[in-house]
């Protein structure tokens, strides 16, 4: 495996394929516009060839270091899109392959020999229905009345989801904030920041746990478990 020694707080990961092709079900081959949208097609996951020996204070939390070189990670698809950006390039081709400097923050996930490891403070959270507006709408129907569903984001500053993966709690943010007590572990329902709920990576590019769509939210967003 080709390792490189990274400087400051960038991680060298080799990209994989461009997301300008799908195959459906039945085994066959679309091409894709990645021209339209294009930030939903970005290629978020790579192979990690390169890792700084420190973290400097730059980072807005305090984390080790928990990529390893031949890891293979998912990184925040903006990180990649500047990275080919024309004023501040942070690439370089080598045999036809891509190869990006990611800053260490903006890495999501780890997957090392198939296990999948959240890093950064991160939770994979499966997305789930509001259960107290299922409850009524049992209560409502029991009575014979129709329920009228308006814009849930009208409705609430909330989303709701199943812990699936968690990382290592986070031990102090800038600020003075930390995640100490903040009590979850994998199968808790729990109620998070509206503005948490981003998925990991785009359905139709997404290759984790068969395509599962998941939000990428760190503790600090978690407001309770029920």
């Amino acid at each position: 495996m080709e390792s490189y020694k990274t400087f400051g707080d960038y991680v060298l990961v080799r990209l994989d394929a461009e997301n300008d092709r799908i195959k459906t079900k039945n085994g066959i081959e679309l091409y894709l516009d990645t021209s339209y949208e294009p930030e939903k097609h970005v290629t978020v996951t790579g192979i990690v060839c390169g890792v700084p020996s420190r973290l400097s204070d730059n980072i807005p939390w305090k984390t080790d270091i928990e990529v390893q070189v031949g890891d293979r990670v998912i990184v925040y698809y903006l990180s990649v899109m500047n990275a080919f950006s024309k004023n501040d390039p942070k690439y370089f081709i080598k045999n036809g392959k891509r190869y990006v400097f990611i800053n260490y923050r903006s890495i999501f996930v780890v997957i090392r020999q198939e296990k999948i490891i959240p890093i950064n403070g991160y939770c994979l959270i499966k997305p789930m229905e509001d259960p107290f507006w299922i409850q009524t709408v049992d209560k409502l129907l029991k009575l014979k009345i129709v329920p009228v569903r308006f814009d849930l984001k009208s409705n609430t500053k909330v989303v709701f989801g199943q812990v699936k993966y968690l990382s290592k709690p986070i031990k102090e943010y800038i600020g003075g904030q930390t995640d100490e007590g903040i009590d979850i572990k994998e199968g808790d329902n729990v109620i998070m920041k509206r503005v948490t709920d981003v998925p990991l990576q785009y359905e139709l590019h997404s290759n984790i746990d068969g395509g599962a769509k998941y939000y990428r939210v760190q503790r600090r967003y978690i407001y309770a478990k029920f």
